[in-house]
């Protein structure tokens, strides 16, 4: 073999192990990404068997709901006409309002599990996300006064838009910042806050054939200062009927899940543990940004 032919064949030589090592790096790149994809595919089809169970679920809470309703409703109507008849008596009547007031609670039980339980058909239209922050402050101010806490909203793109059913997203948010407001006022937080604010964002779509994609959102995120979420609870806080207050439904977040979901939407804790100690509980919120099945 010459001294050319060597040069020759050490170069080539040397091209291979190169085409190798890159052959190498772009396998573990693929692998890698491989991986991430298969973590994606099972939460969204975690997210799927999660809403079928509770969809089976929330069957069996209506009828029991409905069943419930008319005795109510006769509780009430008894307990009314009895207030009426003791306004000589007004000792007698303070245990008639207790009694008005247990149905009241009753009755807002009734509620949430109706409303869990309803198949929402939703009807999605594209609308403000701005017009959206606008309903969630109209209503949530009296609560934010109830609850001694103060709200503020961020600034909102004004062409920020949403293609959702937006009552029943409005009642989502809400309902956030019901959550919020009872955590500052049980864990006795000073000076309670409790933060809204929306951007653009991407959410993964698990497409009919199999394949993750990657959907403009809009973001909606609720955070208050309070003590935040143990991370030992973290991961119940949207199962029906988990609750720690004494007098909670435990529907409240499940709510929120159920309706996020029928918008093809997530909804996700970003705070807890330690980093929930140093700023409380941070829900997260994504949702189309328009209609129709990604290709």
């Amino acid at each position: 073999m010459t001294a050319v032919q060597r040069t020759d064949l050490e170069s080539l030589a040397t091209a291979l192990l190169e085409r190798v090592d890159g052959l190498v790096e772009s396998n573990a790149k693929l692998q890698s990404e491989v991986h991430s994809l298969q973590a994606d595919l099972q939460a969204a089809q975690a997210r799927l068997d999660r809403h079928g169970a509770l969809a089976r679920l929330g069957e069996m809470a209506a009828g029991i709901a409905h069943e419930i309703r008319n005795p109510l409703a006769g509780l009430r109507l008894y307990a009314q006409a009895l207030h009426e008849d003791l306004q000589a008596m007004p000792e007698s009547q303070t245990l008639v309002d207790k009694q008005l007031a247990a149905v009241d609670a009753m009755e807002s039980i009734v509620r949430d599990v109706l409303a869990f339980a309803r198949e929402e058909k939703i009807n999605p239209q594209p609308c403000l996300v701005a017009d959206l922050m606008q309903l969630v402050r109209t209503r949530c101010e009296p609560l934010a006064q109830r609850f001694d806490v103060t709200l503020r909203f961020g600034e909102v793109p004004a062409e920020l838009e949403a293609h959702v059913e937006s009552e029943l997203v409005v009642l989502a948010l809400c309902n956030l910042i019901r959550n919020a407001a009872e955590a500052l006022r049980d864990t006795g937080t000073k000076s309670g806050l409790v933060q809204i604010e929306a951007g653009s964002d991407e959410l993964p779509i698990l497409h009919r054939d199999g394949r993750l994609l990657a959907r403009p959102a809009v973001r909606f995120r609720v955070k208050d200062n309070g003590p935040g979420i143990p991370a030992d609870r973290a991961d119940r806080i949207f199962n029906p009927f988990y609750t720690t207050r004494p007098s909670g439904t435990g529907l409240g977040l499940a709510i929120v899940h159920k309706f996020i979901l029928a918008h093809q939407g997530d909804v996700r804790l970003l705070s807890d543990g330690a980093e929930a100690d140093a700023c409380g509980a941070i829900f997260e919120v994504r949702l189309p940004v328009s209609g129709g099945e990604e290709s």
